[in-house]
């Protein structure tokens, strides 16, 4: 028997590497620590958190990355209340000013608009229960209901263009929900946080892992398990030897580097699987200015449509449409990016998105709001971001139309003679909950207890 419990404690000669210091490794290390089982974190940037990315502003946090905790029935929750991490303000839903080519949108036309959105919502939420239509993409089935819709409105030629630039951001909300483009995304509640949060709710996962056990700037480069014991190599040359792995890596980084990062290869199945599943790109990024512009109750201004430009457009202007100011810094506006956007900004430099926004800003909201320049931009690549790859994950057309179950074949250890030699975590492996920092620590708890419940029953 390689352990027992003695005196409540685990006593062993099991050693487990973790890869990657996300939520998912840091919630199978605490595992491990409250198990005495003996474990190694290996990260390879220089920070921990993975996707969860607080930076210091004024006399809170900002997110580069995650900014929400979904649902009340789970730890991560359970931390936001021990700690008072919830946000004293939540974003007024009234607060919406929509913008198409220069012109706020009427009373009449929002009327209008919100029946059909209320109403195309459950259709949707529907349609993702049904087979027939199972492999329909959300822009198509949003498409045929605007068209049923707009067709006996008598809306003048005008007044069509404002709601069918209304239908373009309805259909950009679900891309910057599912971070992916709404031309590949299938069809509970978010806690918003205050200035503190995640950097907090990081803080008290970090606080029960030793520093001493966690390696950063230490990349994996091989799992070689051809041998009794699984072989680690990182990309300066050291190696080292464990019984049992948790890979935590994002989906987007085993796409990249999954025909080189295991020894012998994954098997044609899991491989497809993680071809198959999605996995998108969202960005955020922070305006500062010297003093705010828009009004005070405003939660967003959507533009869509630009001033002397007709038609569809394919420029980064035409992705910049979602601003929102931020619930507790005051100077911040913040610009939501999915769909095709993230791309086009990771290859301008601050000054050049400086200029392109400050034009789009002024140009399209002259009419509406005296906007000032922007001071300085804060922001964080995902998609060149070299262990995260893009965003988060979603249920792709492709898994959809080969109707497998590829969450399942993406947590699915593999396995030598029952013992569970590779696991792996990570929100795009959680059931319930992928796409979330909550569905992250879930996995990394599950592929912690897989490897307790298969040592303790030697």
């Amino acid at each position: 028997m390689l352990f027992g419990y003695v005196g409540g404690q685990i006593t062993n000669n099991v050693s487990v590497a973790i890869i990657g210091a996300g939520f998912a490794g840091l919630r199978a290390a605490q595992r491990f620590e409250e198990l005495g089982i003996k474990y190694t974190v290996f990260e390879g940037s220089n920070r921990v958190g993975g996707r969860v990315y607080p930076f210091s502003y004024w006399n809170g946090y900002l997110q580069h990355g995650a900014e929400y905790v979904n649902g009340e029935d789970n730890e991560i929750y359970e931390i936001v209340k021990k700690n008072n991490l919830l946000s004293p303000t939540e974003i007024d839903e009234e607060g919406y000013e929509t913008v198409v080519y220069g012109r706020e949108v009427n009373n009449k036309l929002y009327n209008i608009w919100d029946k059909f959105e209320s109403s195309t919502n459950e259709k949707l939420e529907r349609d993702g229960a049904n087979k027939k239509i199972f492999n329909k993409t959300v822009s198509e089935r949003i498409d045929f209901y605007f068209d049923s819709f707009l067709a006996p409105q008598k809306l003048t030629q005008s007044e069509q263009i404002v709601m069918q630039n209304m239908n373009k951001l309805f259909k950009n909300q679900y891309q910057m929900e599912w971070s992916a483009s709404a031309n590949d995304v299938r069809v509970d509640s978010e806690a918003t946080l205050n200035q503190y949060g995640f950097k907090s709710i990081l803080d008290v996962l970090t606080s029960k892992v030793p520093v001493n056990k966690i390696k950063l700037s230490s990349k994996v480069v091989n799992i070689d398990y051809t041998g009794n014991k699984i072989k680690i190599l990182l990309s300066y040359g050291q190696s080292y030897l464990f019984d049992s792995v948790i890979v935590t890596s994002s989906l987007g980084y085993l796409k990249q580097y999954k025909n080189s990062l295991f020894t012998p290869s994954l098997s044609a199945t899991k491989s497809a699987a993680i071809e198959r599943f999605g996995f998108g790109n969202n960005m955020k990024i922070f305006l500062e200015y010297s003093r705010p512009w828009w009004p005070r109750g405003m939660s967003t201004v959507q533009i869509s449509g630009r001033v002397g430009i007709n038609g569809n457009g394919n420029s980064l202007e035409d992705e910049l449409m979602v601003f929102q100011p931020s619930l507790w810094a005051s100077n911040i506006l913040v610009v939501w990016i999915a769909g095709n956007g993230p791309r086009k900004v990771s290859k301008l430099t601050d000054s050049q998105l400086i200029t392109i926004i400050n034009n789009h800003l002024t140009t399209n909201l002259k009419d509406v709001y005296t906007v000032s320049n922007i001071q300085r931009i804060y922001r964080h690549n995902w998609i060149t971001d070299e262990f995260s790859l893009g965003s988060y994950s979603y249920i792709s057309n492709k898994t959809c139309s080969m109707n497998t179950d590829d969450l399942k074949l993406l947590r699915d250890p593999i396995l030598v003679n029952r013992k569970p030699v590779i696991c792996f975590a990570g929100e795009h492996t959680d059931t319930e909950m992928y796409q979330t920092v909550v569905g992250a620590a879930r996995s990394g708890l599950r592929e912690a207890d897989r490897i307790l419940n298969y040592y303790s029953s030697l």
